[in-house]
């Protein structure tokens, strides 16, 4: 029997049984119409971000999700909604990042919701940063290295210039702990927590033992 379901980015199945989105008609200024959307189901927009992350066929502006791919369960949008549903999701973000180190699939085990701080806390701006270790970049004009941390509101904090890239990397792996036993504190999810202790433990283990932190 024919599928009745259009794939989406070919392989994700919306099987819906209602509408997930709702539009409305409004005037051009030369005389045509068009639609735009009034209202998107959340949890299909979800659903579809993660679909497209990992299966759209430019990656180009995302590279860090090349190699990332969908659990079968959840290639179905039913599925991911009844997860969903059950999870405290309002005003955050869908993670796969924080459980499990380098992980590369999505999924019931592997994902979570946090909130933007934490959000923000994961991202490593690998393209801003070029060639330099996290949290540093190096200043041209006094030949020194900078060591910055993001602030959690989507700005970064100035921690001071170092003469060294390795002495400013330093810094920012003690202010990286700081910063995450700060975020500890602050939640009261349990996988969440046990995510942030082992990213606090993977920079630890790196400060000392004097290794670059390269991903967490």
């Amino acid at each position: 029997m024919r599928n009745k379901f259009k794939l989406v980015c070919g392989v994700g199945i919306n099987d819906a049984s209602y509408n997930i989105n709702i539009k409305e008609e409004i005037p051009k200024v030369n005389g045509k119409r068009k639609q735009k959307f009034i209202w998107v189901c959340p949890y299909y927009q979800k659903w579809l971000d993660m679909i497209k992350r990992c299966y759209r066929t430019d990656k180009s502006k995302n590279p860090t999700y090349k190699d990332c791919s969908v659990c079968n369960e959840w290639l179905t949008f039913s599925n991911f909604r009844r997860w969903m549903e059950q999870q405290n999701w309002e005003g955050k973000a869908l993670d796969k990042d924080l459980l499990i180190y380098q992980n590369k699939v999505y999924s019931p085990e592997t994902c979570c919701f946090v909130p933007q701080e934490i959000n923000s806390f994961l991202t490593k701006c690998n393209k801003s940063r070029g060639q330099h270790p996290l949290g540093v970049d190096r200043i041209k004009r006094c030949a020194k290295f900078r060591c910055r941390i993001n602030n959690g509101t989507g700005g970064n904090e100035y921690l001071g210039l170092y003469a060294s890239e390795q002495a400013a990397h330093k810094a920012w792996q003690l202010a990286k702990m700081e910063r995450c036993m700060l975020l500890i504190e602050q939640q009261t999810d349990t996988k969440v927590i046990a995510g942030l202790e082992r990213v606090y433990i993977k920079i630890q283990n790196d400060y000392i033992n004097n290794i670059e932190t390269v991903d967490f």
